[in-house]
Protein backbone atom coordinates (compact mmCIF):
# COMPACT_ATOMS: atom_id res chain seq x y z
CA UNK A 1 0.00 0.00 0.00
CA UNK A 2 2.92 2.34 0.65
CA UNK A 3 4.29 1.73 -2.87
CA UNK A 4 0.93 1.94 -4.62
CA UNK A 5 -1.38 4.28 -2.73
CA UNK A 6 -4.20 3.68 -5.22
CA UNK A 7 -4.70 0.34 -3.47
CA UNK A 8 -6.01 2.27 -0.46
CA UNK A 9 -9.01 3.35 -2.53
CA UNK A 10 -10.07 -0.23 -3.22
CA UNK A 11 -10.13 -1.61 0.32
CA UNK A 12 -13.25 -2.15 2.42
CA UNK A 13 -13.51 0.84 4.79
CA UNK A 14 -15.64 -1.04 7.33
CA UNK A 15 -12.60 -2.92 8.64
CA UNK A 16 -9.98 -0.43 9.84
CA UNK A 17 -6.32 -1.08 10.42
CA UNK A 18 -6.12 -1.38 14.21
CA UNK A 19 -3.00 -0.28 16.04
CA UNK A 20 -2.64 -1.11 19.74
CA UNK A 21 -0.17 0.95 21.74
CA UNK A 22 1.30 0.66 25.22
CA UNK A 23 3.84 2.52 27.33
CA UNK A 24 6.83 0.86 28.98
CA UNK A 25 7.20 3.66 31.54
CA UNK A 26 5.14 2.66 34.62
CA UNK A 27 5.02 6.29 35.78
CA UNK A 28 3.68 7.63 32.50
CA UNK A 29 0.11 7.85 33.79
CA UNK A 30 1.33 9.74 36.88
CA UNK A 31 2.88 12.64 35.00
CA UNK A 32 0.31 12.72 32.19
CA UNK A 33 -2.90 14.74 32.49
CA UNK A 34 -5.69 12.22 31.86
CA UNK A 35 -8.79 13.02 33.94
CA UNK A 36 -10.89 10.06 35.10
CA UNK A 37 -8.68 7.52 33.34
CA UNK A 38 -8.47 4.09 35.03
CA UNK A 39 -5.87 1.65 33.77
CA UNK A 40 -8.02 -1.44 34.28
CA UNK A 41 -11.34 -0.13 32.94
CA UNK A 42 -10.52 2.38 30.18
CA UNK A 43 -8.49 2.77 27.06
CA UNK A 44 -7.63 5.73 24.87
CA UNK A 45 -9.37 5.57 21.51
CA UNK A 46 -8.49 7.44 18.31
CA UNK A 47 -9.46 7.16 14.67
CA UNK A 48 -8.88 9.16 11.51
CA UNK A 49 -12.55 9.74 10.61
CA UNK A 50 -12.79 13.34 11.83
CA UNK A 51 -9.23 14.58 12.12
CA UNK A 52 -8.25 18.23 12.65
CA UNK A 53 -5.36 19.87 10.76
CA UNK A 54 -2.32 20.73 12.90
CA UNK A 55 -1.50 24.37 13.56
CA UNK A 56 1.35 24.22 11.05
CA UNK A 57 -0.89 22.54 8.48
CA UNK A 58 1.55 19.67 7.99
CA UNK A 59 -0.41 16.88 9.64
CA UNK A 60 -3.66 15.83 11.28
CA UNK A 61 -4.74 15.54 14.92
CA UNK A 62 -7.11 12.62 15.66
CA UNK A 63 -8.15 14.00 19.08
CA UNK A 64 -10.60 16.85 19.64
CA UNK A 65 -8.49 19.30 21.67
CA UNK A 66 -4.81 20.22 21.55
CA UNK A 67 -4.03 17.52 24.11
CA UNK A 68 -5.62 14.14 24.78
CA UNK A 69 -8.50 14.55 27.24
CA UNK A 70 -11.74 13.08 28.46
CA UNK A 71 -13.18 12.74 24.94
CA UNK A 72 -10.60 10.06 24.15
CA UNK A 73 -11.04 8.10 27.41
CA UNK A 74 -13.42 5.21 26.62
CA UNK A 75 -14.62 2.45 28.98
CA UNK A 76 -14.10 -1.14 27.83
CA UNK A 77 -17.07 -3.50 27.55
CA UNK A 78 -16.88 -7.28 27.08
CA UNK A 79 -20.58 -7.79 26.50
CA UNK A 80 -22.60 -5.37 28.60
CA UNK A 81 -23.36 -1.64 28.46
CA UNK A 82 -24.87 0.19 31.41
CA UNK A 83 -26.32 3.53 30.34
CA UNK A 84 -25.63 6.10 33.09
CA UNK A 85 -28.58 8.39 32.28
CA UNK A 86 -31.20 5.92 31.09
CA UNK A 87 -34.81 7.13 30.81
CA UNK A 88 -37.53 4.69 29.77
CA UNK A 89 -39.40 7.44 27.89
CA UNK A 90 -36.53 7.94 25.42
CA UNK A 91 -35.67 5.94 22.33
CA UNK A 92 -32.17 4.49 22.30
CA UNK A 93 -30.07 3.42 19.35
CA UNK A 94 -26.49 2.27 18.89
CA UNK A 95 -23.98 2.86 16.11
CA UNK A 96 -20.42 1.87 15.23
CA UNK A 97 -17.59 4.37 14.74
CA UNK A 98 -18.67 5.00 11.13
CA UNK A 99 -22.20 5.94 12.24
CA UNK A 100 -23.81 2.75 10.95
CA UNK A 101 -26.71 1.69 13.12
CA UNK A 102 -26.22 -1.61 14.94
CA UNK A 103 -28.98 -4.18 14.57
CA UNK A 104 -31.28 -4.71 17.56
CA UNK A 105 -30.43 -8.41 17.28
CA UNK A 106 -26.87 -7.62 18.40
CA UNK A 107 -27.87 -5.31 21.28
CA UNK A 108 -30.68 -6.41 23.57
CA UNK A 109 -32.05 -4.89 26.76
CA UNK A 110 -31.59 -7.25 29.72
CA UNK A 111 -35.16 -6.56 30.86
CA UNK A 112 -37.85 -3.96 30.30
CA UNK A 113 -36.98 -0.51 31.66
CA UNK A 114 -33.48 -1.68 32.58
CA UNK A 115 -30.46 0.53 31.84
CA UNK A 116 -28.35 -2.54 30.94
CA UNK A 117 -27.93 -3.81 27.39
CA UNK A 118 -26.16 -6.97 26.23
CA UNK A 119 -23.87 -6.93 23.18
CA UNK A 120 -23.23 -10.01 21.04
CA UNK A 121 -22.06 -11.02 17.56
CA UNK A 122 -20.27 -7.72 17.00
CA UNK A 123 -16.74 -7.10 15.75
CA UNK A 124 -14.27 -5.44 18.08
CA UNK A 125 -14.64 -1.67 17.93
CA UNK A 126 -16.23 1.55 19.16
CA UNK A 127 -19.95 1.57 20.03
CA UNK A 128 -21.79 4.87 20.48
CA UNK A 129 -25.22 5.13 22.08
CA UNK A 130 -27.84 7.81 21.50
CA UNK A 131 -30.95 8.88 23.41
CA UNK A 132 -33.54 10.50 21.09
CA UNK A 133 -30.73 11.05 18.53
CA UNK A 134 -28.49 12.82 21.07
CA UNK A 135 -25.22 11.02 21.77
CA UNK A 136 -25.02 10.14 25.45
CA UNK A 137 -21.90 7.96 25.62
CA UNK A 138 -19.58 5.42 24.03
CA UNK A 139 -17.73 2.22 24.90
CA UNK A 140 -15.10 0.09 23.25
CA UNK A 141 -16.53 -3.37 22.68
CA UNK A 142 -14.22 -6.38 22.81
CA UNK A 143 -15.90 -9.81 22.48
CA UNK A 144 -13.47 -11.45 24.93
CA UNK A 145 -11.31 -10.19 27.73
CA UNK A 146 -8.07 -8.59 26.64
CA UNK A 147 -5.09 -10.84 27.31
CA UNK A 148 -3.20 -7.61 27.90
CA UNK A 149 -5.36 -4.50 27.66
CA UNK A 150 -3.55 -1.81 25.65
CA UNK A 151 -3.15 1.75 26.83
CA UNK A 152 -4.91 2.82 23.65
CA UNK A 153 -6.16 1.84 20.20
CA UNK A 154 -5.92 3.74 16.91
CA UNK A 155 -8.31 2.79 14.10
CA UNK A 156 -7.07 3.83 10.65
CA UNK A 157 -9.84 3.78 8.04
CA UNK A 158 -8.05 3.41 4.73
CA UNK A 159 -10.67 5.27 2.66
CA UNK A 160 -10.22 8.37 4.80
CA UNK A 161 -6.48 7.81 4.78
CA UNK A 162 -6.52 7.92 0.97
CA UNK A 163 -8.70 11.05 0.89
CA UNK A 164 -6.37 12.81 3.33
CA UNK A 165 -3.37 11.68 1.31
CA UNK A 166 -4.88 13.15 -1.88
CA UNK A 167 -5.51 16.44 -0.06
CA UNK A 168 -2.02 16.83 1.47
CA UNK A 169 0.28 14.61 -0.58
CA UNK A 170 1.33 12.88 2.63
CA UNK A 171 -0.35 11.95 5.90
CA UNK A 172 1.05 12.50 9.40
CA UNK A 173 -1.06 11.85 12.50
CA UNK A 174 0.08 13.39 15.79
CA UNK A 175 -1.31 12.81 19.29
CA UNK A 176 -0.09 15.05 22.13
CA UNK A 177 -0.39 14.44 25.87
CA UNK A 178 -0.28 17.23 28.43
CA UNK A 179 1.83 17.25 31.59
CA UNK A 180 0.04 16.77 34.86
CA UNK A 181 0.35 19.90 37.04
CA UNK A 182 0.52 19.83 40.82
CA UNK A 183 1.09 22.23 43.69
CA UNK A 184 4.68 21.69 44.84
CA UNK A 185 5.50 21.72 48.56
CA UNK A 186 9.06 21.75 49.82
CA UNK A 187 9.55 20.50 53.39
CA UNK A 188 12.90 21.54 54.86
CA UNK A 189 12.98 19.20 57.87
CA UNK A 190 16.74 19.00 58.54
CA UNK A 191 17.83 20.96 61.65
CA UNK A 192 20.41 22.78 59.52
CA UNK A 193 17.64 24.89 57.98
CA UNK A 194 16.18 26.03 61.29
CA UNK A 195 18.91 28.61 61.87
CA UNK A 196 17.65 30.66 58.90
CA UNK A 197 14.80 33.12 59.35
CA UNK A 198 14.41 34.69 55.89
CA UNK A 199 14.41 31.83 53.35
CA UNK A 200 12.98 32.05 49.85
CA UNK A 201 12.92 29.92 46.70
CA UNK A 202 13.85 31.68 43.45
CA UNK A 203 13.77 30.28 39.93
CA UNK A 204 16.38 31.02 37.27
CA UNK A 205 14.30 34.00 36.08
CA UNK A 206 14.62 35.57 39.55
CA UNK A 207 10.93 35.06 40.21
CA UNK A 208 9.49 34.04 43.55
CA UNK A 209 6.94 31.48 42.40
CA UNK A 210 6.64 30.01 45.91
CA UNK A 211 4.76 31.58 48.80
CA UNK A 212 6.75 32.67 51.87
CA UNK A 213 7.64 29.69 54.09
CA UNK A 214 5.50 28.58 57.00
CA UNK A 215 6.53 26.67 60.09
CA UNK A 216 4.87 23.27 60.25
CA UNK A 217 5.19 20.17 62.41
CA UNK A 218 6.21 17.11 60.40
CA UNK A 219 5.67 13.55 61.61
CA UNK A 220 8.53 12.39 63.89
CA UNK A 221 10.40 15.62 63.18
CA UNK A 222 10.59 19.05 64.79
CA UNK A 223 9.18 22.08 63.05
CA UNK A 224 10.04 22.40 59.37
CA UNK A 225 10.07 25.29 56.92
CA UNK A 226 7.39 24.55 54.30
CA UNK A 227 7.19 26.29 50.91
CA UNK A 228 4.11 25.95 48.69
CA UNK A 229 4.07 26.99 45.04
CA UNK A 230 1.69 29.83 44.19
CA UNK A 231 0.42 27.96 41.12
CA UNK A 232 0.48 24.40 39.79
CA UNK A 233 3.77 23.38 38.19
CA UNK A 234 3.92 20.73 35.42
CA UNK A 235 5.62 17.44 36.20
CA UNK A 236 8.28 16.56 33.68
CA UNK A 237 10.86 13.82 33.26
CA UNK A 238 13.27 16.40 31.84
CA UNK A 239 13.11 20.07 32.84
CA UNK A 240 15.41 23.05 32.30
CA UNK A 241 13.85 24.89 35.24
CA UNK A 242 16.14 25.58 38.21
CA UNK A 243 14.93 26.41 41.73
CA UNK A 244 17.39 27.85 44.26
CA UNK A 245 17.05 28.27 48.01
CA UNK A 246 18.22 31.69 49.26
CA UNK A 247 18.57 33.34 52.62
CA UNK A 248 17.97 37.09 52.92
CA UNK A 249 17.12 37.49 49.23
CA UNK A 250 15.59 40.88 48.36
CA UNK A 251 15.58 41.05 44.58
CA UNK A 252 18.05 43.62 43.18
CA UNK A 253 18.56 45.40 46.54
CA UNK A 254 20.06 42.39 48.30
CA UNK A 255 21.26 39.29 46.43
CA UNK A 256 21.26 37.17 49.56
CA UNK A 257 23.11 33.93 50.20
CA UNK A 258 22.56 30.75 48.17
CA UNK A 259 21.81 27.75 50.39
CA UNK A 260 20.90 25.34 47.53
CA UNK A 261 22.01 26.01 43.93
CA UNK A 262 19.61 23.49 42.37
CA UNK A 263 16.79 22.07 44.48
CA UNK A 264 15.57 18.59 43.67
CA UNK A 265 12.36 18.68 41.61
CA UNK A 266 9.05 16.92 42.11
CA UNK A 267 8.79 13.49 40.50
CA UNK A 268 5.73 11.42 39.55
CA UNK A 269 6.60 8.57 41.94
CA UNK A 270 4.43 10.00 44.70
CA UNK A 271 1.31 12.12 44.33
CA UNK A 272 -0.67 13.48 47.26
CA UNK A 273 -4.44 13.80 47.16
CA UNK A 274 -6.65 16.60 48.40
CA UNK A 275 -9.38 14.21 49.54
CA UNK A 276 -11.82 16.89 50.70
CA UNK A 277 -11.86 18.66 47.33
CA UNK A 278 -11.14 16.24 44.52
CA UNK A 279 -10.01 12.72 43.68
CA UNK A 280 -7.34 14.15 41.41
CA UNK A 281 -3.78 14.41 42.72
CA UNK A 282 -3.18 17.98 43.83
CA UNK A 283 0.22 18.08 45.55
CA UNK A 284 3.80 16.95 45.11
CA UNK A 285 5.76 16.80 48.36
CA UNK A 286 9.56 17.15 48.41
CA UNK A 287 11.42 16.54 51.67
CA UNK A 288 14.92 17.82 52.42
Amino acid sequence: MACNTELLDSLNDTDPIQLHFNCTDPLYINYTELPLYHLTDNLLYFNNLSVIPDQDGEGFRPNEAEFVGQSEVVPVSHGKIKLPTFESSKKYRFTDALGNEISSQSITQTKQYSNEFMLSDLPQGLVRFFADDVESGKVYYHPKSFWKKPLGIVDIYVGELFNQYKEKGKVDYAVSFNNRKTIWKYFFVSPVYQKFSNLSIINKGSEQIFNPPQKQLVYKNPEAWVFESKNKIPLSEISDEIYQLFDNYESEQRPGKIIHKNLVKATPEQLHYEVTKSEEPAYSHIYL
